[in-house]
């Protein structure tokens, strides 16, 4: 495939046929996605935003732009699988409750400035307002901004009091089902189903998005039903590899007693009781979550992320600006203990074949990426591995890997180009990078 085209290029060019490339990038090592390999000196060309043809060898093309790389590393763009709008216009202040129409390119460029300079060319919204619906489905796919998709609100069943804003009730299996039509008609493809999601709504709403061939998503909490169950239900795409913990027995006694032993009554950090429990089993019934894992393994789910914002409150990230500093010393470092015990089932879960795909649920989202792939290399994941969570899988996960998440003929040419490979030390996952999106070199005129 590779060389044919490359070769039926240099045919038409020697016969006066000169195909009207757009952009040509010559002597670049190619991460292949698939494999995890590298491949020196490579031909990238790129035609109306797609790739048209990658090979070797640094023949000349006639190309409107030809950009000679020298060697450098070259990667797809990155997928980040969860986001919320929430979170990006939060930090501008309060949230609309509608885009005002003379607001909508403001608040576009505000969700690009946080993703697209750190090399996010592709984003799912996990959950937003519904009101929000029609003006981001409108928002063609560009040169200047990441392809995002949406899931619409998520799922959540009547809980009693009014829902977050991120979220659509449904009273009943019935109302699931006609939701989950709803969104599918507005062209909605992919749905996420709550924690607060009551079994029959739940069954209700997977199965009707999986019989219109919908993507379905989970964040699954203890409360309403366990992870297992939602397996055996046909499940297979999990919000955030901390919920693991929250799927497995403990004795809810002893758990609350160590947590009133080494921190102060109701302490409000989510992050602290998560990575308690992670300690809890570890030390009490590490077998339960051996046992979950391994299922999960076997019928060969994902998991987004989220890792992050897990460790920034003790100062374990990069671009952290969240610190909790309510915690004393000891309980800092009670933490850090608690996040390297995490980050093994992290690893864990992965090595027992579960699909990790990036997904930073927090604002700065093209910053925490970044800081999830230093952490991953920190924990033991391998710079290819790596680069695999932040492309390829993601694009797996989303249905969507015939556009995205590799460098191969007929995929979005949404590239990097980095100045430093991770792969000469991993630290280089701070790298400038010239990002390339829809084939256009992006310029950063923040």
């Amino acid at each position: 495939m590779k060389l044919f085209t490359l070769l039926l290029l240099t045919a038409m060019t020697a016969f006066g046929q000169e195909p009207k490339l757009d952009l040509v990038i010559k002597h670049a090592k190619v991460f292949n996605s698939r494999t995890g390999k590298l491949a020196s000196n490579q031909t990238i060309l790129v035609k109306d935003g797609i790739i048209v043809g990658v090979g070797s060898g640094s023949k000349g093309y006639p190309a409107h732009r030809v950009i000679d790389a020298g060697g450098k590393l070259v990667t797809p763009g990155f997928v980040d699988t969860h986001i919320h709008l929430t979170d990006v216009y939060r930090t501008h202040g309060p949230l609309p409750a509608h885009f005002s129409e003379d607001s909508v390119a403001l608040y576009r460029k505000w969700l690009a400035d946080d993703y697209l300079p750190f090399g996010v060319t592709c984003a799912m919204i996990m959950g937003q307002p519904e009101s929000w619906l029609p003006p981001v489905l409108s928002w063609h796919h560009g040169e200047n901004y990441p392809d995002v998709y949406t899931v619409g609100g998520a799922l959540v069943s009547n809980q009693g009091r009014k829902p977050y804003i991120n979220h659509v009730v449904v009273n009943s299996p019935w109302e699931a089902k006609q939701q989950v039509i709803a969104h599918y008609k507005l062209g909605l493809r992919h749905v996420k189903l709550y924690w607060k999601l009551r079994r029959g709504e739940f069954e209700a709403a997977f199965k009707t998005a999986d019989s219109l061939g919908m993507r379905v998503y989970g964040h699954i909490d203890q409360h309403v039903m366990f992870i297992d169950s939602t397996l055996d239900i046909g499940l297979r795409n999990y919000e955030h590899i901390l919920t693991l913990v929250n799927s497995v027995a403990l004795n809810e006694a002893d758990f609350n007693q160590d947590m009133q032993q080494y921190y102060r009554p109701g302490h409000g950090n989510g992050q602290v009781e998560r990575l308690e429990m992670f300690r809890f089993v570890h030390d009490k019934n590490p077998a339960v979550l051996d046992s979950l894992i391994d299922k999960l393994g076997r019928h060969h789910a994902t998991f987004s992320t989220s890792i992050h914002l897990m460790a920034e409150p003790f100062g374990l990230t990069y671009f952290s600006n969240q610190l909790d500093t309510t915690l004393s010393v000891a309980q800092v470092e009670r933490c850090r203990e608690n996040f390297k015990i995490f980050m093994g089932y992290v690893k864990q879960a992965f090595d027992k074949g579960i699909m990790l795909r990036i997904g930073t649920d927090w604002p700065n989202g093209g910053k925490a990426i970044v800081s999830e792939q230093l952490l991953l290399a920190e924990y033991g994941f391998s710079v290819a591995e790596i680069l695999k969570i932040s492309t390829m899988n993601g694009a797996v996960a989303l249905g969507m890997d015939g556009e995205y998440g590799v460098i191969e003929k007929g995929r979005k040419a949404d590239v990097l180009i980095w100045e430093k490979s991770p792969f000469d030390r991993y630290e280089n996952f701070r790298s400038e990078k010239m990002i390339i999106k829809d084939g256009v070199v992006f310029e950063n005129k923040n």
